[in-house]
């Protein structure tokens, strides 16, 4: 897909960084820049973004398999950019990086985001569905706080807490239609909410998919709100109703372009939104 990982696969991660903001948990993610040198050290890291929150954000990616210098240099560039978070993406970890991204995150939960570093190791793959190409991130080593903040805001499991805390610190531009969107999608029999950490964002699944439910729509509390048309590719969206959907998405996401694989759109009319909603969702009654 990527012949090279600097000249081809850093610059499309560079230009897609919402593909991992939603695995992440860390917002959306706004590029500073690639290939960022740091003073007095050599070589540059492939990738520096800002969080939400504005926390820095360094961004190393390897082909293949980690090796122990992208994961020392990656910690070396993110302690240079004074960054609070490291994301070392690969097509696989081995067991003893993970057990050392492990004992860093036991290290960052003990010293707390203002001196420690949380370390994001990242599984790469894509898939062919049809005539198209997916990529897949998965997150196989995280801190556990970020797994803490979310069971703590969805209180032992329920999903209300966690969305009303979304809700509350939606700006208040995007308030009144952020309740829209949550109130009719809570009136969706089987439609089911997963909030991000803190609150940040929320996520409305549906069971379109066979597999199990799948994120239709991702809702943040600055009003942007993010599809990933790939899923929909994949599931109940077949070739001859990818124009149908595209027309739809048009109506839904003003300035959608066809084969944007996450269109976002900013205080979006909640009308809209579930209009594309119930069309998707019928379609997996079928």
């Amino acid at each position: 897909m990527w012949p090279g990982e600097a000249t081809d696969f850093t610059p499309w991660l560079a230009a897609n960084l919402d593909w991992l903001s939603e695995v992440l948990g860390l917002g959306p993610l706004a590029l500073v820049g690639t290939e960022v040198p740091i003073p007095d050290v050599s070589g540059n890291l492939d990738i520096l973004a800002t969080a939400a929150d504005g926390t820095r954000v360094a961004i190393e990616n390897q082909y293949r398999r980690i090796d122990h210098d992208h994961l020392t240099r990656g910690l070396a560039y993110a302690v240079g950019h004074e960054a609070g978070a490291l994301v070392v993406v690969a097509e696989d970890h081995a067991r003893e990086f993970i057990a050392i991204a492990d004992y860093l995150n036991t290290a960052y939960e003990e010293l707390g985001p203002k001196k420690g570093i949380a370390v994001f190791l990242v599984t790469l793959m894509v898939q062919k569905i049809g005539v198209h190409y997916v990529p897949r991130f998965e997150v196989v080593s995280r801190p556990n706080t970020w797994l803490t903040e979310i069971q703590q805001a969805t209180g032992n499991g329920g999903t209300a807490p966690s969305v009303e805390a979304f809700l509350a610190q939606c700006d208040p531009a995007f308030q009144a239609n952020a309740t829209a969107i949550v109130e009719a999608w809570r009136a969706k029999p089987g439609a089911r909410f997963r909030a991000g950490p803190g609150s940040k964002s929320v996520s409305l699944d549906y069971p379109y998919d066979p597999a199990g439910k799948q994120s239709v729509y991702v809702a943040w509390t600055n009003g942007q709100v993010t599809i990933n048309r790939g899923y929909f590719l994949e599931s109940v969206v077949t070739e001859d109703l990818l124009p149908e959907m595209d027309r739809r998405l048009a109506e839904a996401f003003p300035g959608y372009k066809a084969n944007d694989y996450y269109p976002s759109v900013t205080n979006p009319d909640p009308k809209g939104i579930a209009a594309f909603a119930d069309w998707l969702t019928s379609l997996a009654a079928c």
